[in-house]
């Protein structure tokens, strides 16, 4: 009982220090505002070009062709051997000669010209795959597991361009996901360092306390609660910025396609949701433990 007393007089004193200290209240929550609103700008970026990549890196195809002349029975093993490779998502997709015919004949010019200059027309066309990959990490090994098939002709999958696209993803997640990193240690920094001076013009108070005999979790108390109501006040504003802010960014665009549609923004919701939860977290628990680190100084004796 002793206990939830104290921690409903330490709640009471929070509300009125934050009242009686209005000028200095207010400048630390703005700058956990401005600092939480840059931190959420980041993961914001952070996530969506995570999403990106995941995007852009699931829809990376190769092209399988098979041998000219190959019999049913051997297609018919080719996509069971095709079914058993652990890095092959099970979307591929088959073209068949028959297909590719009928698709050239649709443009009754193009057919003619081709047909002039071939003896026989049926062995140009290959039975083709168009295969996605789960890892495209792994992309090397499964076109090499995918060659190594007796009835696989050859296998196009633009290396080069895999290759620099997976460099290029991987650098640009690992950049952004130290810009997240070095953004909370600077905002943790600002909000600490802000706090502690708000704590430092009332030294005068927390030496009046000790006088009269109170314990240090007496005097401790209302300052962390007093950093909890601050962080919590100053994630308001940028979880409020997050939220209508990227719904209407997103809306403004078509389904939230940005430039293609290989990128495409993260839906709104649950995220946004999310990244508020994140936003109110770091501004409350960064507010309690600069409180608490800074009124410390003064508990010892």
């Amino acid at each position: 009982m002793k206990l939830f007393r104290m921690i409903r007089f330490g709640i009471r004193d929070a509300f009125k220090s934050v009242g009686r200290n209005f000028s200095l209240s207010i400048a630390s929550i703005s700058c956990i505002s401005i600092t939480l609103l840059v931190v959420s700008l980041a993961l914001i970026a952070s996530f969506n070009v995570k999403s990106f990549s995941k995007d852009i890196k699931s829809d990376v195809t190769m092209v399988v062709f098979l041998n000219l002349g190959v019999t049913q029975d051997e297609v018919a093993s080719f996509e069971k051997n095709l079914n058993n490779i652990s890095n092959v998502s099970s979307d591929w997709e088959s073209k068949d000669p028959t297909e590719r015919k009928e698709m050239l004949a649709a443009d009754g010019e193009f057919w003619s010209s081709v047909a002039e200059s071939i003896d026989n027309e049926a062995e140009i066309f290959h039975y083709s795959y168009l295969v996605k990959v789960k890892d495209i990490t792994k992309m090397k090994e499964t076109v090499s597991e995918i060659e190594n098939m007796p009835v696989v002709d050859y296998v196009n999958y633009g290396e080069t361009m895999v290759e620099k696209l997976i460099t290029m993803f991987d650098i640009v997640e690992k950049i952004a996901f130290v810009i997240v990193i070095v953004l909370v240690i600077v905002t943790v920094f600002l909000i600490v360092n802000t706090i502690k001076l708000t704590i430092f013009s009332r030294k005068r108070e927390i030496s009046i306390m000790r006088v009269v005999g109170a314990s240090n979790w007496t005097i401790k108390n209302p300052f962390v609660i007093e950093g909890f109501l601050i962080g919590l006040l100053g994630s308001l504003f940028p979880i409020i910025v997050t939220i209508y802010g990227y719904a209407a960014f997103y809306n403004s665009l078509d389904n939230g396609q940005l430039f293609s549609s290989l990128i495409k923004l993260i839906d709104p919701y649950p995220f946004v949701y999310i990244i508020s939860l994140i936003l109110a977290a770091i501004g409350v628990l960064v507010g309690m433990f600069g409180s608490g680190r800074a009124v410390r100084k003064y508990l010892k004796v």
